[in-house]
């Protein structure tokens, strides 16, 4: 990322010229302004992949699961607001599909913060926390192998920035060569020397900008193409919050090669000194260094090899003689300040390890029975947090002893190397006398005061006098204001001067000045500080007094900008700071020298340099407390150190402050990055005390992002079980066995609430070999854990195998709640293995082990394990008698953290109840049990008993109540944000509501409908989306909404056609046809879907059923709508595909449709070709009399055809004649045999004249006209026998026509002739089934 803010090489050029370069700095203001004329995408794209370490492309399964994850979560867009906000991002839209977020930025200071947070990592891990599933973390293999990379378009990021320099007005740049008086042709030219740093202003020229010199604060024009805007937003942010000059340029000439450098130099000539504090040199003379030679400052620290004397020497002095830089492991920190950063400790208190331990995951599991949950005859299973073990989720993180400091608690600092709070001091008596406690001068020789303040060397009782805090107003001179304390520092001054005591003069000036400091006297305290530096001492007799003396003069010098001063001691200050190591603060107004020293970095380009004053100054403002002023040079240090180690060419890691940024964050609150840095902590050096910090902030900071987490209604984050193996692993390396076992029985139990009970299993396993080692009652827990475990996972012979010697040992101890959670146990493995008699015994025994021992919550869950068994072997009313003297028991624990056992067993009770038949009961056990829930506010048992009130109302036929309880279910999958769940209980709200059939039911069924589908796209569930985009369709066609109707209809269809299945397109598209095809208003709608969409899909799969399904659809649509001709293709079609389908019943409906096709076109032979052949396929026995309705309606057609339209009275009589016989089998339908009655007597009476029988057609249609008018006339008292008289009827009718042999003698010639008509058009003539008529 380094490579984003990129400090090209410049090159001069003309004065209208640009300088080279493909970097976007490079560019000049005209072409800046231009990209602004031109409208240049204010956005920015982030781009999220995911990979696996182990290999070298993305991985797609990876990738579609955080697509899937993002659209859940988009959904909530608050959630992924706040985390942009967090990154200091604007967040415009969201693409899950492209994998992008598109972002914006409106100010400098966003696009720094953003950039930085990219660069250190932050935006993908935060990313990885927002977007991986709880699951994720389970995994162990899975997460080191995953990571999410996230990249944006460098270039455009640098060219928002540059854009919003010029839009905010001003911003700040460098000269890049120096432009003298002599040079300029206009007086209104700005000089300047190269390095000067000015606050320039765009004045809407292109050639020239309006420029303000920081050091000396002259005004003037300066031309574009000799400022370099600075390249990082961090220096912008810098200069403009803590503005001022940047000291002296360094020389010219370098000699050392690296930027920081330790070890030895040589004199290259001869030196005087010019103050007391410096080396005298002579060419040759060797010279060993003092801490750190820094290429950036000009004086540096030096011990003389031959005299032994220390002093500030020039760098410019000496040559390289033994130097070499530091390690690649520290770049810019020694040893001694890695170690002490390390050890900073932001908390008020040492966590308490088993405190912690205690409230995440406090357990009942060896005094408390267990509920069979495993139970297999019922589906009501409750929430799945760990069972009645459990009770962590209750317990508020905030309501138990909390290491942490409340928010707006200072911090504490502990930096042992560099301050140490000398606690000794403030037992001891104060060091000077009562006033006029001395006369004359043996008096002032024997003030305690002198004789302390005159020591040559640094004594360990001058820390107070020098430290930061001035400690020594209250420890070393504790009984005196501070008016009398300056009165008595002052009388000490002058007699130390007086007397020749030059450190106690030296000493005593110093306190004297910073008392005048911290009354805000500088001038007073200048003097006292100059007068302190002229004593002629060796300084480096008492470093701490120098270091002190130098910095606040220096921090004085520098607030009353005395400029003629200040090169005469800045040099010398700024080496003692920033080339000793473990530089102790005694100033807080050294932070002004701090600053000084890193715009100097920021004008030279020293990274070094710049690195190791933000280290400085970070380190300070965390002494004075001010963590949101250490923030930015925190993450500037850790950048800074990613840069480095990019810039080496090789992993060097000096620093890792994520652990110390993740306290800061959390400080902010900011939670995503606090996660996001504490994820990133990767110090290898943790002891167990930081193992437990890390969970604390872990939780504290996942506390803020879902308060459920919190009010105990939700389980613990899974992320969790990462930090508790980071402390695992720690406690492994010690001897600590009890802290061990009871992280492995907390990683037992966080894997058991998320369902992962294999992982359960072996983390409690480790739990029982590990307390084995400590004492049987440590190993018990354990060992009834594990037992519990293998239950949940079906191995009951396994945890009978671990729970039967526990039960024996315990019978010689005075232990019977624990023999009762053993028996308990012991019921439950035997019940899985069918053994329901001794499983029996088993809870008998824990029933009466509870019951001696008083614990009425133990009676309770025993009779209600009682009550499952019996339930389960059939026994419902002695279930019932269990289960209600249970509930009786937990009523009287209203208050205890019962609620989920004390819903299971009104469930169970339901359960029976329902076995029974009694539906009123069932309802109020399952609405009471609702009621315990809400009281608990246990939302996966609300989640439970609320979906079964719906299911159990709507079999009910109760619609209404079934509608608010789902509703319910929604709801609360919200809160939980289970959106798979909330999309289940949304389709059964729509397909409630449109049950209730009226418009506006059908209108919230539409909306629900809608939800849906936004949670199915959310999902990715590409065929539930389809399926909901189709029943969105469905509705609206419904409500009379066509063209929506159809909108959604499309969007289904191309929702199937993306997921490449052809079964499942032409389903849909089917299906989509059938909304328009099964209605009642546009229905030719239908045609496109099956004719464009089904029937090419159905041949290509070479599906022949559904192609003729497709085909006879097709077909009905055109007939219906009178298009014949068409009709006609589609049904010659669907009578060879129903040739191949080898199914009787669809080639004699193809043979019918295509009859019926013919006969509407007035094409009689074909239509009686066709029907024949219908005929002919029909089953040659009846199975039910009225099938014969069939034929008699087609042989009456085929008798009016011949009849009327071909002419032919002989075969129309034999048509007629087998459509009697069909209809005498149909009782159901007189009129049908009262019309062939009529038919027949017509064929006698007109074309085949025979008197007889015309009459006797007559005579008999009469009668029956006679019987059918009386049944309909008739009351329904005497329909009955009505309907027997016209059973007497049939069966009279049917006996003489058996008896007229003769009447059907010609059928069989007159079907020939057919056949013959037939044949005119078809080869293969049908053959008519006869024998079922």
């Amino acid at each position: 990322m380094d490579a984003l803010w990129r400090e090209p090489p410049y090159g001069l050029g003309g004065t209208n010229e640009r300088f080279s370069g493909n970097n976007i700095m490079t560019q000049g203001t005209a072409a800046m302004r231009r990209r602004q004329e031109s409208s240049v995408d204010s956005k920015i794209v982030l781009r999220f992949t995911g990979r696996r370490r182990s290999g070298d492309n993305p991985d797609q399964s990876l990738q579609e699961a955080l697509r899937t994850r993002l659209r859940v979560v988009e959904s909530n867009s608050k959630d992924i607001t706040q985390l942009f906000q967090d990154l200091s991002a604007r967040l415009v839209s969201v693409h899950a599909e492209k994998d992008i977020f598109v972002l914006t930025f409106k100010t400098v200071e966003e696009i720094w913060k953003f950039s930085t947070y990219l660069s250190l990592g932050f935006v993908a891990r935060c990313l990885e926390n927002f977007l991986c599933d709880q699951s994720f973390w389970l995994d162990a293999e899975l997460l080191r192998d995953l990571e999410i990379n996230v990249t944006v378009d460098e270039e455009h990021l640098a060219t928002l920035y540059l854009g919003l320099l010029l839009q905010e007005g001003s911003f700040f740049a460098k000269a890049l060569f120096t432009r003298s008086e002599e040079d300029e042709d206009n007086e209104e030219q700005l000089s300047f020397k190269k390095n000067d740093l000015l606050i320039v202003r765009d004045t809407g020229k292109d050639d020239v900008w309006e420029g303000t010199m920081l050091a000396t604060g002259n005004h003037g024009q300066v031309p574009v193409h000799a400022m370099q805007p600075l390249p990082y937003p961090f220096y912008q942010w810098f200069l403009r919050k803590y503005p001022g000059q940047a000291g002296c340029s360094p020389v010219e000439k370098e000699l050392f090669e690296s930027a920081i450098v330790t070890g030895s130099c040589e004199a290259i000539v001869d030196y005087s000194p010019e103050g007391p504090d410096e080396l005298q040199l002579s060419q040759g003379d060797r010279v060993e260094i003092q801490g750190l030679l820094m290429r950036g400052l000009s004086v540096f620290i030096g011990r003389h090899m031959s005299t032994g004397r220390s002093g500030f020497v020039h760098r410019a002095h000496v040559k390289p003689l033994n130097a070499k830089p530091l390690d690649r492991q520290l770049v810019f920190l020694t040893e001694e300040e890695k170690a002490s950063l390390a050890q900073v400790n932001p908390y008020s208190s040492e966590p308490s390890e088993s405190c912690l331990l205690e409230r995440l995951f406090s357990s009942d599991i060896s005094s408390v029975l267990m509920s069979d949950r495993s139970d297999g005859t019922t589906q009501n299973q409750l929430s799945p947090r760990a069972s009645v073990s459990i009770v962590s989720p209750r317990v508020s993180l905030y309501h138990s002893l909390n290491p942490l400091p409340r928010e707006g608690e200072r911090l504490s600092f502990n930096l042992e190397d560099t301050f140490k709070e000398l606690d000794e001091f403030q037992e001891d008596p104060p060091l000077f006398m009562e006033e006029n406690s001395w006369e004359g001068e043996k008096s002032e020789l024997s003030d305690p005061t002198l004789a302390l303040l005159n020591h040559e060397h640094f004594q360990d009782e001058f820390l107070p006098l020098y430290d930061l805090h001035c400690s020594f107003l209250w420890m070393t001179f504790g009984e005196k204001t501070e008016d009398e304390l300056s009165g008595h520092l002052e009388s000490v001054r002058e007699c130390a001067k007086r007397l020749g005591m030059r450190w106690a003069h030296r000493r005593a000036c110093f306190v004297l000045g910073r008392l005048c400091a911290r009354k805000l006297k500088f001038s007073q305290a200048r003097v006292y500080y100059e007068e302190a530096l002229s004593v002629g001492v060796n300084g480096f007799s008492d470093v701490p007094l120098l270091v002190a003396l130098f910095t606040n003069l220096t921090a004085i010098y520098l607030k009353q900008r005395m400029s003629d001063k200040l090169p005469q001691i800045l040099e010398k200050a700024s080496a003692l700071i920033l080339c000793l190591p473990c530089h102790a603060f005694m100033s807080s107004d050294e932070v002004e020298l701090l600053k000084l020293l890193l715009r100097r970095a920021v004008v030279l380009g020293d990274k070094l340099l710049e690195a190791r004053v933000c280290y400085l100054i970070s380190s300070l403002y965390l002494v004075l407390k001010k963590t949101e002023d250490t923030l930015p040079f925190f993450e500037r240090l850790q950048f800074l150190s990613a840069t480095l180690s990019a810039t080496e060419g090789g992993p060097i890691q000096p620093l890792d402050l994520n652990w110390l940024l993740s306290w800061l964050y959390h400080r902010k609150y900011m939670p995503y990055l606090a996660l996001a840095s504490l994820s990133l902590d990767s110090r290898e050096d943790h002891s167990l005390r930081d193992a437990f910090q890390r969970i604390e902030l872990f939780i504290r900071n996942s506390v803020r992002l879902n308060p459920c987490w919190k009010e105990g209604t939700s389980l613990l984050p899974a992320q969790i079980v990462v930090y508790l193996q980071q402390a695992l692993a720690v406690a492994e390396q010690g001897d600590d066995i009890k802290m061990q076992r009871d992280l492995c029985l907390g990683l037992a139990l966080t894997y058991q609430q998320y369902g992962a009970l294999d992982k359960a299993v072996r983390c409690a396993q480790q739990a029982v070999e590990t307390g084995s080692h400590i004492n049987e009652e440590d190993g018990f827990e354990a060992s009834v854990l594990l037992g519990w475990l293998l239950v949940l996972t079906g191995q009951a012979e396994r945890a009978q195998s671990i729970l039967e010697p526990l039960l024996t040992s315990l019978q010689s101890t005075d232990s019977p709640t624990q023999q009762g959670v053993i028996h308990n146990l012991l019921a439950l493995c035997l019940r899985h293995r069918g053994r329901v008699r001794e499983a029996g015994w088993h809870l008998h025994s824990a029933l009466e082990i509870s019951r001696e021992s008083g614990n009425q919550r133990n009676q309770a869950l025993a009779l209600a394990n009682l009550g499952c068994l019996a339930l389960d072997s059939g026994a419902n009313l002695l279930a019932e008698r269990f289960l209600v003297r249970s509930l009786c028991l937990f009523l009287d624990l209203w208050e205890s953290p019962t609620d989920e056992e004390h819903v299971q067993v009104y469930l169970w009770l339901g359960q029976s109840y329902k076995d029974r038949g009694k539906s009123q009961d069932i309802r109020a056990c399952y609405e009471m049990g609702l009621l315990i829930a809400l009281h608990a506010r246990n939302l996966h048992s609300q989640m439970v008993v609320a979906k079964l009130l719906s299911v159990l109302y709507a079999e009910m036929l109760l619609y209404c109540q079934s509608i608010v309880y789902y509703e319910h279910c929604v709801s609360v999958s919200r809160e939980l944000k289970d959106k798979r769940r909330e999309g289940e209980y949304l389709e059964k709200l729509s397909s409630l509501y449109l049950s209730l059939n009226t418009e506006k039911s059908s209108r919230k069924s539409l909306d629900y409908t809608k939800q849906s589908l936004r949670i199915s796209i959310d999902l990715g569930k590409r065929e539930e989306e389809s399926e909901t985009w189709l029943q969105v369709g469905r509705i609206y066609y419904l409500i009379q909404e066509d063209e929506l109707a159809d909108m959604y209809l499309q969007a289904a269809v191309k929702t199937a056609l993306r997921m490449n299945d052809p079964h499942f397109a032409l389903s849909i598209y089917e299906e989509a046809g059938d909304v328009y095809f099964k209605g009642h208003r546009n229905r030719m709608a239908s045609e496109v879907f099956y004719r464009d969409g089904s029937l090419p899909f159905a041949r290509s799969i070479k599906d022949v059923h559904s192609e003729f399904r497709l085909l006879s659809k097709l077909t009905e649509l055109l007939m219906n709508q009178r298009e014949q001709e068409e009709a006609l293709q589609y049904a010659t079609l669907a009578v060879q595909i129903a040739n191949q389908t080898g199914v009787r019943e669809n080639e004699r409906t193809a043979y019918h449709r295509l009859a019926t096709i013919y006969y509407n076109l007035q094409q009689y032979e074909m239509a009686e070709y066709n029907y024949l052949k219908s005929l002919s396929l029909c089953p040659p026995a009846l199975q039910h009399p009225t099938e014969a309705r069939y034929y008699t309606k087609i042989y009456c057609r085929l008798g009016n055809i011949t009849l009327h339209e071909l002419k032919d009275a002989f075969d129309a009589a034999g048509y007629f004649y087998l459509a009697l016989a069909a209809a005498l089998e149909d009782k159901a339908n007189p009129k049908a045999l009262y019309v062939v009655y009529m038919k027949l007597a017509e064929i006698h009476g007109s074309h085949m004249p025979d008197s007889q029988l015309c009459q006797l057609y007559i005579d008999r249609a009469q009668s029956l006209k006679k019987v059918l008018a009386g049944i309909e006339s008739s009351p329904d008292s005497d329909s009955n026998l009505k309907r027997e008289n016209l059973s007497n009827v049939y069966t009279a009718y049917r006996k003489s026509a058996n008896d007229m042999h003769s009447t059907f003698d010609f059928v069989d010639s007159t079907a020939a002739k057919a056949l013959q008509r037939a044949h005119k058009s078809h080869t293969e003539p049908p053959q008519v089934q006869m024998g079922n008529v």
